[in-house]
Order: C-alpha cells, then structure tokens, then sequence
C-alpha cells in the first residue's frame, strides 16, 4: 500500500524518520558556504570533536526529506512559518535522527495548511533541535510570467 499523500496527513500521524550522519567533509561545506569558521565547528568544545554547524541542522528539517514525503500530481506546497528551538549540540560523526509529526491540518484561504513539529535527537535521544513548522498546500495552475518593463 502506497502511503499517504502529504497533504491527506491528520493530526497525530507521521511522516516516517530520516537517520543521518554529519561527517567532517559535510560540515566543512557548510562552513565554507555560511563563511563561519568558529573553532567550535573545527576543534570542538571537548573530547566529543566539532559540533554540527546548526545551519546543517536546519537544512535536514523540512519533511520533504523525509522518505515517506510524497507529492500529490497537481499539488505545490510552501512553506508558510516556523518557531525553533536549539536544545543540545551535535557533533559531527553522531547519529542522528529527524521525526516529523502533524499537530494540525486546517483550510485558511481555501489553502490547505498542515502544522507539524520536527524533532532531531541523538542516538541516545536526546533533543538536539525542535521546531514547529507549518506550511499549505495549494492546486497548481496556469503558471504566470511576467515580462519585464525595460524601462519604458
């Protein structure tokens, strides 16, 4: 059986986790891309090595990357706001794992909205990022353009 279409998730289900590891290259990545090279995400801050830079941590949130995240045909979705929380640092080379669970589902503008919170902990699960995330849903149409004016 083929699992739900995003849009038709209620409250109280899940879209199914995702487990990744954050190795040194990964993180390395990120900081040359954000220009943040604060020894905490080079060195570290103890014995446990260099902390997951929390940009990384954000980039792995959004439910579409979860596997079980599936698009109807004739759907778009956007992101519409979130809250987040930072609880724990992460350490490159730790497993982690992202849960994703729907709070609410709701018609606000004759858009569908789905409310949800994301949760990355560690192997031992404890909470490392929280957030409360909502985003709608919509039926795709004719795509409009738009023509410049070159200054006319």
């Amino acid at each position: 059986m083929q699992p739900k279409y995003a849009h038709e998730l209620a409250a109280g289900e899940h879209y199914a986790p995702l487990e990744y590891t954050v190795t040194h290259e990964l993180n390395q990545q990120f900081l040359y891309a954000v220009e943040d090279f604060d020894r905490v995400y080079i060195e570290g801050i103890d014995a446990r090595g260099p902390l997951v830079h929390p940009v990384l941590l954000l980039h792995m949130m959004p439910r579409t990357r979860s596997p079980s995240y599936r698009q109807a045909p004739g759907m778009g979705s956007a992101f519409a706001r979130d809250k987040t929380w930072f609880l724990h640092p992460a350490f490159v080379g730790e497993l982690l794992r992202v849960s994703w669970t729907v709070s609410a589902t709701y018609e606000q503008r004759g858009k569908i909205y789905q409310d949800y919170v994301a949760v990355t902990a560690n192997a031992a699960g404890t909470a490392i990022l929280r957030r409360e995330l909502s985003s709608t849903f919509f039926t795709l149409g004719k795509v409009k353009t738009f023509a410049l004016d070159a200054g006319r």
